[in-house]
C-alpha cells in the first residue's frame, strides 16, 4: 500500500534531459545567476560542467574535461575548491621532497566559461611536513576497522563572516615524537578577497600536546585569527568519565592572535560540571564572536545532555552564557517503551542525555539568534566466522534555536533510520535556510511519513530505493511540516541510482538541485521547487 503514497503538493520538481556521467571520487556543486557548475574531480583527470537552471526545467550547457597531468604537479592533493570573493578557486598542496616543503597552491576557475584560467600560483612554503588530519568517507575522527585512512585535508580553509578574509591553518609535524614534550607548532595566514596576503606566522602553543586539543579556529573582519583549545589539568590528554568525576579534568581557552603578530592573549572559560561533546567557533555580523556546541555529564563521551552558548567580545571578555538541557520529552519521542524506562530512570538520576549524537552545523542569523544541527551518528562491527563487515547509522536528527539574548527559542527532533554497510553512501541529510524556513532533507522510508512521536521510525536501508522528505521548519515558532517529495524508483517515470545530499545544492530562495544517476551511463539535474 506504501508503493501509492500520493506526494506532497508543496513541492514540484523537473528533471533535465540526461547527460553522460563522469565518475570522480569528489563532486563539487556551485550556484550562480541562474547557472550550475560542477567541478568533477578523479586521480587522473578533472571535469568541469555547466547547466542552466533558470528555466522550467534544468539544461545542460557545456563540459570541459582536463587531464590532472597536464594541470598539476605528479603528486598534487585537492584540498579545497571555494567561492571566495566572487571567484571560484581549485586549492591544492604539493610536497616538494628534494627541498623538504610543503607547497600550497591555487588555480582559479572561471565560473562564466566554465573552465581553468590563469596558471598555478604559489601561496606559501612551509619548511618541513605538515601532520595533516586523518579522513574517510565519514565524520572525521569516527573509523571502523577496515576503512582505509590516509593523511590529507593537511590545509584548512575558514572565510570571516563579511566574506572579506579567508584564514588558512596548519598543523606541523612534531619534530619530538614525545607528546608530553612536544609543543605543537600552528600556521595562520590571513588573506584578502583577491588572495592577496595580508599576514602569516607560525604559532608555538602554549602547553604541550598531551595538555590541549584544538577544538576550532576562527578569523574576524579585521584578519585578527583566533583559536579555541580545551586544556588539561594532567598529562591524561583525555576526558574523565569515572562516575565519581563531578568536574572536568580540562578547562577550555580562547587564544586570541592580533593581525600580524605571534603573541597569544588567553581567555579562560571554566566548563565546571559541564564535559565538552563539541565547541565551535563564529564570528557573528555584530562584531563579536560566537561558542556554541553540545555538553554531556561526563558519563559517556559521545553523547550530548545540552547544549551550550556564550559570546566573546574582541577584548577577551565573555557574556551572555547560557546552557540549555534536552529536556526528557525530546529525548522520549520516537523510541522504544525500553528506551523510555531507561531514559526516565537516568532522568532521576540526572543522566539522560542524547545518545551518539554529533554536532554537524551552527548558522548565525543576522539578528544574533543562532541555529544548531546535530545527528546521531554511529558504525557498529560485526564478526563473522571468516570476516566481518561494519553497519553505519544515521539516525534523528536534532535542531536547536538559541535567540539573541541566550535563551531557548525551540527545539526540535525529525526521527529517521538510515543504516548502510558502504560509508555514509546516501545517508544523513542536507539542510538550508529560505523564506524564513529552515528544510531538512533526506531519503527515508516511506512508512515515517508524519509518523507520531509515540511511534519508533521504520529503517530506510541505503540503496534500497526511498522517499526523498522534507522537514520544514518555521524559523520564528519551530513548527515542522514532514512531506513526500518523489519516490526515487518512480521520478519521471525513471528510477534514479546514486542519491548523496552532498550532490543537493541550494538554487534559490524556493529552489534546490539535486543530481543523481539514471543508469545507461547517463545522469540528469533535479530542479525541486518549493511552493
Amino acid at each position: 500500500m506504501f508503493a501509492q503514497k500520493e506526494l506532497s503538493k508543496d513541492y514540484s520538481y523537473t528533471a533535465s534531459n540526461p547527460y553522460k556521467v563522469f565518475d570522480a571520487d569528489n563532486k563539487l556543486y556551485f550556484y550562480r545567476d541562474g547557472e550550475i557548475m560542477t567541478v568533477k574531480i578523479d586521480k587522473k583527470e578533472i571535469l568541469i560542467q555547466k547547466l542552466n537552471s533558470a528555466g522550467d526545467k534544468p539544461s545542460f550547457i557545456a563540459e570541459k574535461l582536463y587531464e590532472s597531468k597536464e594541470l598539476f604537479p605528479k603528486n598534487y592533493q585537492l584540498e579545497e575548491v571555494e567561492e571566495y570573493g566572487d571567484k571560484y578557486y581549485f586549492f591544492f598542496s604539493s610536497w616538494d621532497g628534494d627541498n623538504e616543503k610543503e607547497q600550497l597552491f591555487y588555480r582559479e576557475i572561471d565560473f562564466k566559461k566554465g573552465e581553468f584560467v590563469g596558471e598555478n600560483k604559489l601561496m606559501f612554503q612551509v619548511e618541513g611536513k605538515i601532520a595533516g588530519s586523518p579522513t574517510a568517507i565519514l565524520y572525521i575522527g569516527m573509523f571502523a576497522p577496515g576503512i582505509s585512512i590516509g593523511v590529507q585535508d593537511k590545509f584548512d580553509f575558514l572565510i570571516s563572516a563579511d566574506k572579506q578574509k579567508m584564514l588558512i591553518e596548519y598543523r606541523k609535524k612534531p619534530l619530538v615524537k614525545s607528546d608530553k614534550k612536544s609543543y605543537d607548532i600552528i600556521g595562520v595566514n590571513a588573506y584578502d578577497s583577491n588572495l592577496n596576503p595580508v599576514w602569516n606566522n607560525e604559532l608555538t602553543m602554549p602547553y604541550t600536546e598531551r595538555r590541549m586539543n584544538l577544538l576550532d579556529y576562527s578569523i574576524d573582519k579585521e584578519a585578527n585569527a583566533y583559536l579555541l583549545v580545551k586544556v588539561f589539568h594532567d598529562d591524561s590528554n583525555d576526558d574523565k568519565k569515572h562516575r565519581k568525576d563531578t568536574e572536568a579534568n580540562y578547562h577550555v581557552e580562547l587564544f586570541r592572535v592580533k593581525a600580524g603578530t605571534t603573541d597569544i592573549d588567553i581567555t579562560k572559560i571554566d566548563v565546571n560540571d559541564k564535559f565538552i561533546n563539541r565547541l565551535w567557533l563564529y564570528e557573528s555580523p555584530d562584531d563579536y564572536m560566537v561558542c556554541a556546541g553540545f555538553y554531556n555529564k561526563g558519563k559517556v563521551l559521545d553523547n550530548v545532555g545540552g547544549i551550550m552558548v556564550f559570546k566573546v567580545k574582541k577584548d577577551g571578555g565573555l557574556y551572555d552564557k547560557s546552557t540549555h538541557e534536552i529536556p526528557l520529552e525530546i529525548l522520549n519521542e520516537h523510541v522504544s517503551n525500553r528506551a523510555k524506562k531507561k531514559n526516565n530512570k537516568a532522568d532521576e538520576k540526572g543522566g539522560a542525555e542524547f545518545n551518539n549524537l554529533v554536532l554537524d552545523k551552527l548558522q548565525i542569523d543576522t539578528d544574533g539568534s543562532l541555529v544548531l544541527l546535530g545527528e546521531q551518528y554511529f558504525y557498529e562491527n560485526h564478526p563473522m566466522s571468516k570476516s566481518n563487515y561494519v553497519s553505519y547509522h544515521y539516525y534523528d536528527v536534532l535542531v536547536t534555536k538559541i535567540d539573541p539574548s541566550g535563551k531557548l527559542a525551540w527545539m526540535k527532533k525529525l526521527p529517521k533510520r538510515q543504516i548502510g554497510t558502504r560509508g555514509r553512501g546516501g545517508m544523513s541529510y542536507k539542510h538550508f535556510y529560505a523564506n524564513n524556513n529552515h528544510y531538512v532533507v533526506y531519503l527515508d522510508n516511506v512508512k515515517n511519513f508524519n509518523l507520531p512521536v509515540d511511534e519508533t521510525p521504520s529503517t530506510h536501508s541505503d540503496g534500497q530505493g526511498g522517499y526523498f522528505t522534507s522537514y520544514k521548519i518555521n524559523d520564528a515558532t519551530g513548527e515542522a511540516v514532514s512531506s513526500s517529495i518523489f519516490n526515487v524508483r518512480d521520478m519521471e517515470d525513471m528510477t534514479i541510482y546514486q542519491f548523496s545530499v552532498k550532490r543537493i545544492l541550494q538554487t534559490g530562495d524556493d529552489e534546490f538541485a539535486l543530481e543523481v544517476y539514471k543508469k545507461k551511463k547517463e545522469d540528469v539535474m533535479i530542479k525541486i521547487k518549493m511552493l
